[in-house]
């Protein structure tokens, strides 16, 4: 008998998802991923999760790296991964986010991942290990009003990729916030680049995930000379995404243009944005 593909598979089982009886008798194995697929279609969405931490826990190869990529990709698509995992944020956390970005300007490409929200504790330590030991992130963040903090890595060697991460916030009240976090591969094409020095364009991605909200655009202006990078004009677009810079109330000069496409997705109450963003000096207003 010939074997089925496992994108094949996905969709065969994906339609019959809002059958669970059936698309239980599909199954007769026992291993994990086998049984974290299960309970994809059975609705257990958190208890699926559970299985796929599990099956990342003992080092997969890497068929059975994309099979758990594919499969948590699969359960995002339900309502944009806010059913995969119960664990509520404690209260002195009400808000985090995890974010994965690549910025290119015109002479290199940076990546980066941080880590941001918003604490009513002082955070004295924000870890992020990649399953079993390897460290991405292990520093004191930066405090900001109202109590927005905010971490990221040094310039990353190589992308963030799929796999089971491990994130400890430690506040100094001893107080931990411990989470599983699972990560998808990050996208393989750049979609957003520079047409010229007046505009850029949008390449459209694959098939919109009708769960998660539509790609967001954000642009930024910056002074060349504040060495503190706070923006002089923002501008977050979603919808219809321009693709030229419109007119804004800055004086003439020269200045530092960041464009960022943004597409988001929950795992639980924690926010999981990938950012691909553009940047270069502009003259303006001569463009």
């Amino acid at each position: 008998m010939r074997k089925v593909s496992l994108t094949c598979a996905l969709f065969v089982l994906h339609s019959v998802f809002a059958i669970p009886s059936a698309a239980a008798k599909w199954f007769t194995g026992q291993d994990l991923y086998t049984v974290a697929h299960q309970r994809l279609l059975e609705g257990n969405t958190s208890d699926s999760f559970e299985g796929m931490v599990q099956a990342w826990q003992q080092e997969p190869n890497i068929e059975q790296r994309d099979n758990l990529n594919d499969l948590l990709k699969l359960g995002i698509t339900e309502d944009c991964g806010r059913s995969l995992s119960q664990n509520a944020l404690p209260e002195w956390l009400p808000n985090l986010v995890i974010q994965r970005e690549v910025i290119q300007n015109l002479n290199q490409i940076m990546l980066t991942l941080s880590i941001n929200g918003v604490s009513n504790k002082n955070i004295s330590e924000i870890k992020l290990v990649k399953w079993p030991d390897e460290v991405v992130i292990a520093n004191s963040p930066i405090i900001g009003a109202g109590g927005y903090f905010s971490v990221e890595t040094r310039r990353l060697e190589k992308p963030i990729t799929a796999g089971l991460y491990q994130l400890v916030i430690s506040a100094n009240e001893e107080q931990n916030f411990n989470h599983w976090v699972l990560l998808t591969e990050p996208p393989i094409r750049q979609r957003i680049a520079w047409k010229d020095s007046k505009n850029w364009r949008i390449e459209r991605g694959g098939l919109p995930n009708p769960a998660c909200p539509s790609p967001v655009l954000s642009m930024s202006m910056y002074d060349l000379n504040d060495t503190s990078w706070t923006p002089l004009w923002t501008e977050d677009v979603d919808g219809k995404l321009p693709t030229t810079l419109p007119k804004i109330d800055v004086p003439d000069g020269r200045y530092w243009l960041s464009v960022g496409l943004i597409e988001s997705r929950w795992q639980g109450e924690v926010s999981v944005l990938d950012i691909q963003t553009i940047t270069r000096p502009v003259d303006y207003p001569g463009f």
